[in-house]
């Protein structure tokens, strides 16, 4: 049986995925990675990812892809930041949202549809550009 996607077993995750600026096995990519580290990943060519035979070249350039969205997600927002298009409060907001997100991620139940709704829509509005006033 083949193991479930992330976004399969967190209905929270699958949400932002598909707001955010990785694929879905981008992020399975980046995870099983960070996740293993400090092993050989590579054996004969091959790494072994979701069960999966895939060669060292296609693994490693979805990882790298993945690197590279987050990299770019990152200076968007310093940049954004700079021309002052969005302010200190905007990004208050946006650490105080990751600050929810982690509350909810760890009272390990399932999020009802309503609340994760919510919170995507305060994201959104947090860095909303036409509600800015100066």
């Amino acid at each position: 049986m083949a193991e479930k996607t992330l976004e399969e077993t967190d209905k929270f995750l699958k949400i932002l995925v598909k707001e955010s600026t990785l694929t879905p096995r981008q992020l399975e990519a980046i995870v099983f990675y960070y996740n293993n580290i400090d092993s050989n990943i590579v054996k004969n060519g091959y790494v072994e990812f979701k069960g999966n035979r895939v060669s060292k070249g296609a693994f490693f350039r979805t990882l790298n892809q993945a690197k590279t969205n987050i990299r770019k997600a990152i200076i968007t927002l310093l940049i954004m930041a700079y021309l002052g298009l969005i302010d200190t409060n905007q990004l208050e907001i946006i650490i105080q949202l990751n600050s929810i997100m982690m509350q909810l991620k760890n009272r390990g139940e399932d999020v009802p549809e309503d609340v994760l709704n919510a919170f995507l829509e305060r994201v959104k509005t947090a860095i909303d550009l036409r509600k800015r006033v100066k």
